[in-house]
C-alpha cells in the first residue's frame, strides 16, 4: 500500500477532524452561551459605547460657559485719599480729602445676551454632533452584525460544500479502484477538499474576530455563541423621493445648519463688542479741613477714534459666509452619495434576483448533469470539478450581494438619520 492509498484511507476522518477544530476554536462555555440578536447588540452598544460616554461631561461643560456668559461685571469699590503728608495746611491730615465711592460697568450693545446666544448655539451644534455620533456608531455596531451574519452564512456554504466535494471523492475513488479512472483524478479532489478544508479553518478565525469586533462595540468581551438573522431576508428598496425629502432632515444637514447658526452668533457678539461700554460711580467725600462731606458722582466711557474691532467683525462675517456655502455644499454633495448608494442598492437587489432565478438554478442543474456524466463517462473529472467550482462561486455571489444590499441600505439611513425600510436590522437600528 503506497501513501496516496493511505491518504484515501484515511478520508473518513476529516470531518470529525474538522468538527474538533471548530469546537476548539469557539470560546470556553459557548454551547452554554445565549444567541445575540440586533437590538440587544444596539441597547449595549449605546449604553455602554465609549464614545458616547463623553457627551454628557461636554454638555456640562456648556452649561457651566453659559452660566459663565450671563454673569454681569462685579462692581467696583474705590478709595482716594488726597492733600495729605504735605506741607503747611496740607501736613499730616489735617487738609485730608477721602473719597469712597462704587462703580459699576455698563455693557452696551446687549453684550451679555450674545454671550449667552453663542453658548446656545454652540450646544445647539453639540447636540447635532451627539446626534451624528450616535447614528455612526449605531451603523458600525451594526455593519459589524451583518459582517458577522455574513461569515456565519459563509461557513455554512463551505460546510455545503464540504459534503459535496467528500461525496464526490468517494465516486472517485470508486472508480479509480475499479480502474475507470486514474488516481489523478482522485488527486484533483482530494485538492479542491484540502483546500475546503482550510478556507474552514480559516472562516473560523474570521468569525472569532468578527464576533470580538461585534463585542467591542460596547466595551466587553464575547459572550454569545451565534448572531439572530438571516440575510435571505432583504430589505425593500425606498422610494427615490424619500431620500430627496430626508436630505434636509439629515444629521449632516442640520449640523452644517447648526454651524450657520453658531457662526451668525459669533458675528452678532463681534458687531457687540465694538459698541462702548460705559462706567458710572457714585460716592462721598470727607473734607477734613472744612470739616464737611459731600457726594461725589463719576462718568467714564473710552473715546472711540477709531474701531478696533473691525478685524474681528470681518473675520466673523467671512467664517459666516463660509458656513452658508458649507451647506450648500453640504446638501450637494448629500444628494450625490444618497443617488449614488441607491443606484448601488438597486443594481444588487436585481443582482439577487438573478442570482437566485436564473444562475443558481442554472449552476444547479449543470452539476447535476456533470456528476451523471461523469459517472457514465461521458465527462472527465476536470469537467465536473469546473461544475462544482461554478456552482459554488455563484452561491458565493448571492452571499456577498446579499451582505451589499444589507449595508447598502445601512448607509443611507446612517446619511438620512431615518427609517428606510422595515427589515430585521433597520427595525432594530433605528430603536
Amino acid at each position: 500500500m503506497n501513501y496516496q492509498t493511505n491518504l484515501f484511507a484515511n478520508r473518513p476522518l476529516i470531518c470529525p477532524l474538522l468538527l474538533a477544530l471548530t469546537l476548539w476554536a469557539m470560546p470556553a462555555g459557548a454551547e452554554t452561551q445565549p444567541s445575540l440578536n440586533l437590538a440587544t447588540a444596539i441597547e449595549r452598544t449605546l449604553l455602554q459605547s465609549p464614545q458616547l460616554q463623553q457627551f454628557p461631561y461636554q454638555q456640562r461643560a456648556l452649561e457651566a460657559q453659559k452660566l459663565q456668559a450671563g454673569l454681569p461685571p462685579n462692581p467696583q469699590f474705590q478709595a482716594d485719599l488726597e492733600n495729605v503728608m504735605g506741607t503747611g495746611e496740607s501736613r499730616g491730615v489735617s487738609g485730608a480729602e477721602l473719597t469712597l465711592s462704587l462703580s459699576q460697568l455698563i455693557e452696551m450693545g446687549d453684550k451679555r445676551q450674545k454671550r449667552i446666544d453663542l453658548v446656545d448655539a454652540s450646544s445647539s451644534q453639540l447636540q447635532y454632533e451627539f446626534e451624528r455620533q450616535r447614528l455612526d456608531t449605531l451603523s458600525d455596531v451594526t455593519m459589524r452584525y451583518l459582517q458577522g451574519l455574513r461569515i456565519d452564512a459563509l461557513l455554512s456554504w463551505n460546510q455545503r460544500r464540504l459534503q459535496i466535494e467528500q461525496q464526490a471523492l468517494q465516486i472517485i475513488k470508486q472508480r479509480a479502484d475499479a480502474g475507470a479512472v486514474g488516481q489523478a483524478d482522485v488527486l484533483r479532489m482530494q485538492l479542491l477538499l484540502e483546500r475546503s478544508e482550510s478556507r474552514a479553518q480559516q472562516l473560523i478565525g474570521e468569525r472569532q474576530m468578527a464576533y470580538q469586533q461585534l463585542a467591542a462595540s460596547w466595551g466587553e468581551e464575547v459572550d454569545f455563541s451565534r448572531l439572530q438573522g438571516q440575510l435571505q431576508q432583504l430589505p425593500t428598496l425606498p422610494q427615490r423621493d424619500t431620500l430627496e425629502q430626508a436630505i434636509s432632515q439629515s444629521p449632516a444637514f442640520l449640523q452644517s445648519h447648526a454651524l450657520i447658526r453658531l457662526r451668525e452668533a459669533q458675528l452678532r457678539l463681534s458687531e457687540a463688542q465694538s459698541r462702548t461700554d460705559i462706567t458710572l460711580g457714585a460716592g462721598i467725600r470727607r473734607l477734613e479741613a472744612a470739616n464737611d462731606n459731600a457726594l461725589v458722582f463719576s462718568f467714564s466711557m473710552p473715546l472711540q477714534f477709531r474701531d478696533r474691532n473691525q478685524g474681528n467683525i470681518a473675520a466673523a462675517h467671512a467664517e459666516y459666509e463660509a458656513g452658508v456655502l458649507q451647506q450648500q455644499l453640504t446638501q450637494t454633495e448629500l444628494r450625490m452619495a444618497l443617488l449614488e448608494i441607491y443606484q448601488a442598492m438597486r443594481n444588487n437587489q436585481q443582482q439577487v434576483e438573478r442570482l437566485q432565478q436564473t444562475l443558481i438554478p442554472l449552476t444547479r442543474e449543470l452539476l447535476k448533469q456533470t456528476e451523471s456524466g461523469y459517472q457514465s463517462g461521458q465527462y472527465n473529472v476536470l469537467q465536473w470539478v469546473d461544475a462544482q467550482i461554478e456552482s459554488f462561486s455563484v452561491e458565493r455571489d448571492l452571499i456577498e450581494a446579499q451582505t451589499a444590499v444589507h449595508l447598502q441600505l445601512l448607509e443611507l439611513e446612517r446619511l438620512t438619520g431615518v427609517p428606510l425600510s422595515r427589515s430585521i436590522f433597520t427595525a432594530s437600528y433605528q430603536e
